[in-house]
Parts: C-alpha cells; sequence; structure tokens
C-alpha cells in the first residue's frame, strides 16, 4: 500500500508518458520511501532496475550489468560506464525505456566520475533518447548540492523533482492497525514519526505500551541500535553528533545550553551543528515576525521523530535494556509528557497547514509559524498562521486540558489583540489533548475553533 505518495505517484506517471528524455529525481531522508516508490512506478513498463549498493564503482558497475543482462536476456559486459550508459541509448531506439537507479546518490557520492558520465550521456547519447530515467537518491544535502546543482541539472534535462519527507501525522495513522484510538495514534506519530517501515512495526492486539516496549526497549527490538545508525552511519566522529543530538532531544534547544550539556566549545557546537542542518538531521526554527539570517531566537529540532525518541529514552537506559531490565516502568505517562510540548505543535502545525490546504481555516494563510515573544516562552510558544496581503491573523494554543472558566480564557484570549497589531481581521483556534469542557465547547464561533485529538483525525 503506498500511502501519502499517491500524488506524487500520479505526476510521475504523466512526466513519463509525455514525449522525449526525462530525468526523474526522487530524494529524501533514511526510510521515507523512496525505494517503495520508485519500484511502483516502475511496475508495468519497460524497465532496467539497478539497486546501487554500498561498494566501489567497479563493483556496482558489474551489477549494473547484470541487471541490463536481465532485461536484454543477453550477457552484458561494460569496461566503464560511459559504455553501459550508451547500452541504454541503444535500447531505447525501439521503444520507450525506463531506467531506474535506486541509491543513484551512494552510487555517484563514491566515484564522482560516474555522475560525470552520467551528465554525457544526457548531452549526448540519450538528447534524442526514448528514455526516461528515475533515480532514487538519499543524502539529501548532497542530492541537492552536487546532483540537482544549477550547472549539473543544466546538463541533465532539467530534472522533475520529487523531494520526500516523513508523512505527516494524518497520513501516519492510516499505516496504524484498525481501531487504533486517536490518543494513540498521537503517541505512536510522536514516538515514531511518518516512516512507513517504522509505522509497520506497530501490531494490532498490543497496547501501546507493550509496542514501543517491542519496537525500541528490549536487545532484540527493531530499532534499539537503528536509528543512530541509519542516520549517522556516513559521518566522521560520530561522537560528537551523539552528544549534540543527545542535548537536543533532552530539551536543549539553543546554542549555549547545547554548549553546556555537551561540554564542547561554541565553535565546534556550531561546525557540528552546520553539518546536522545540511544533512537535514535537525533544522532551526524562529518564530514568527522574526528575520532568519538575524533572529537571536533561534532553536534547534531534530527532523526524525524515531531519532529524538531513540536519544530521550533508548541511549540513556541502553546499558539497563542490555542487562534485560525493565526500564520506564510509568511509559505512557513519561511519553505524554515528552509530546505535550514541542512534538505537539508540530502535529498541530500540521493539521493546520492540511486544512489550509483545503480551505477550511477561517483565513487562507500565506505562512503558518510558531511565536514565542522570548526564549523564556518557547515551551509555551503559540502557532501562527498569517495572511499578509488580507492582514488577517490565526492564534493556535496547545495544551494537554482545558479547565479555565470560559471569561478567563476569552480574556486572556484577547491580550493578544496587542500582538501585531498590523493585522486587522484576528481570529483563535485552541487544541487540546483532552475533550474540551461543555462551557468552553459553547464558546465555539466563526471567530474562535476548538480542535480535540478526535478532531485531529477527522
Amino acid at each position: 500500500m503506498l500511502v501519502g505518495r499517491e500524488g506524487k505517484l500520479d505526476s510521475m506517471e504523466k512526466n513519463y508518458a509525455s514525449a522525449g528524455p526525462k530525468f526523474i529525481v526522487v530524494y529524501g531522508s533514511h526510510r521515507c520511501g523512496k525505494t517503495k516508490l520508485l519500484a511502483e512506478f516502475a511496475k508495468g513498463k519497460k524497465c532496467v532496475f539497478f539497486s546501487a549498493q554500498k561498494l566501489n564503482s567497479f563493483m556496482n558497475l558489474r551489477l549494473f550489468e547484470k541487471a541490463v543482462s536481465e532485461y536484454t536476456g543477453e550477457e552484458e559486459s561494460f569496461p566503464r560506464w560511459k559504455e553501459a550508459f550508451a547500452r541504454i541509448a541503444e535500447l531505447s531506439k525501439s521503444e520507450r525505456l525506463l531506467l531506474a537507479i535506486d541509491d543513484f546518490a551512494d552510487l555517484v557520492f563514491e566515484d564522482r566520475t560516474v555522475l560525470k558520465d552520467f551528465r554525457a550521456a544526457f548531452e549526448n547519447e540519450w538528447r534524442t533518447a526514448n528514455l526516461c530515467v528515475a533515480a532514487a537518491c538519499g543524502r539529501p544535502f548532497f542530492t541537492e548540492s552536487e546532483i540537482l546543482a544549477e550547472n549539473s541539472a543544466a546538463a541533465m534535462r532539467r530534472p522533475i523533482i520529487y523531494k520526500l519527507e516523513e508523512l505527516d501525522y494524518y497520513e501516519a495513522a492510516r499505516l496504524l492497525p484498525q481501531g487504533t484510538s486517536s490518543r494513540d495514534k498521537l503517541r505512536y506519530y510522536c514516538c515514531l514519526g511518518g516512516v512507513p517501515e517504522y509505522l509497520k512495526l506497530v501490531k494490532s492486539g498490543l497496547s501501546f505500551e507493550e509496542n514501543i516496549r517491542h519496537i525500541f526497549l528490549t536487545e532484540e527490538s527493531a530499532l534499539f541500535s537503528a536509528p543512530p545508525m541509519v542516520f549517522l552511519d556516513e559521518l566522521r566522529e560520530p561522537e560528537f553528533y551523539n552528544s549534540i543530538l543527545f542535548a537536543v532531544a533532552g530539551g536543549c534547544r539553543r546554542i549555549n545550553e547545547i554548549v553546556a550539556k555537551t561540554g564542547e566549545s561554541s565553535t565546534k557546537v556550531n561546525k557540528y551543528l552546520l553539518t546536522l542542518l545540511q544533512m537535514q538531521i535537525v533544522s532551526r526554527e524562529i518564530p514568527f515576525g522574526e528575520e532568519n539570517g538575524t533572529s537571536r531566537k533561534g532553536i534547534y529540532t531534530i527532523n526524525s521523530k524515531a531519532l529524538a525518541f531513540w536519544f530521550r529514552f533508548v541511549l540513556p537506559n541502553k546499558t539497563a535494556i542490555s542487562e534485560g531490565k525493565m526500564v520506564l516502568k510509568n511509559l505512557t505517562e513519561e511519553v505524554d509528557a515528552y509530546i505535550s510540548g514541542k512534538l505537539y505543535e508540530q502535529v498541530c502545525a500540521q493539521y493546520m497547514t492540511r486544512k489550509n490546504k483545503q480551505g477550511d481555516l477561517p483565513l487562507l494563510a500565506s505562512v503558518i509559524s510558531g511565536y514565542w515573544g522570548s526564549l523564556k516562552e518557547r515551551d509555551d510558544a503559540t502557532l501562527v498562521a498569517a495572511n499578509q496581503r488580507n492582514r488577517q491573523i490565526l492564534f493556535a494554543e496547545y495544551r494537554q486540558s482545558y479547565s479555565e472558566p470560559g471569561e478567563k480564557l476569552l480574556s486572556r484570549l484577547r491580550a493578544r489583540d496587542r500582538l501585531f497589531t498590523e493585522y486587522w481581521e484576528r481570529f483563535d483556534m485552541l487544541f487540546s489533548v483532552e475533550p474540551f469542557p461543555r462551557e468552553l465547547r459553547n464558546l465555539e464561533n466563526m471567530k474562535l475553533r476548538l480542535v480535540d485529538v478526535d478532531g485531529l483525525y477527522k
């Protein structure tokens, strides 16, 4: 089942059906479904499907020979990649051919001459070929800076680019067992993220806590060691990157906090954070209304929720887990506390983005972002959706539950009227994990929308 990628697959099919040589690039971080999408795209087509391995160029060329041989039914032999690509041009003369290359970034990362020959093929033999090349690429920074760089892309016929992010919370829930409660859907997403491979580890008939222990918290667990290996295996000095990610997962969001937690110099922390940013393992967020280049209120978060969960709960307990001890005896309570801040905010932002695309917000937002007036307020951030042209703004806050009297709530919301006074029309939205009291439900109107955890999945 291909979940959350149906639109991309339809677009790829349309591009394949149009005449002339095409270069389609599907790229994204680890385990985001690139191979699955490429395989689905290849179904029913005349296709040479080649999966590059983490081997040297010579040995990958031997595997490429095998892939071409399986297509032609003949024994193929290529002394160099140049001749291999020329053979693909020959095969595409008589009929439309798809050349699907999985892990293309790994192939050309190890030997840049392969990329050089690949570009040359587009400039020469493939220029008039009836050929579509589809490449699945990991290593997002390398893919963007080398394969999709302007000088490279120009030589490869303006590639058609599809970047795969993890599934959002709503799409991720489609991969969970039928009957999973909304509350558990939220919990699973904040622990596993939108990675199909991880979500499919959730077993029907087990409770949330039993599943998380089965997935993360025994030595035989599928994700007991996997997340850091998957994301950091290509980096030197992984101990420094691990230290930074451990600090961020533990709540250290600013440079000075990470420096204090790791005991490393600010110069070193900045250097390694830059690499993590380039690899898209972490993100730097700034509040609404601030300039990215000058804001001093930026905070860092780990993009992969499974990786963040691993550093928060597995790494500190690895020894005990290896000894067979039961850790995190109040697991569900600890997870609920863990997701109540930044992770819940991200889910609420995804809900607002989804509703905005559907035209189901009270305004058509051109930007959706977090807002915190000072760094002390960063864990109590408010979400902001704004239409800058029409001077409309929506403030959204998220909490575990609401129990305050209606008049007090309305008074607190109106205190925001002093913020961003250039926006004339103002709306509010409240998110709550627990159901809202009837008194607050009665206050809901065109200017105030309430969304509980069940409402997230409607």
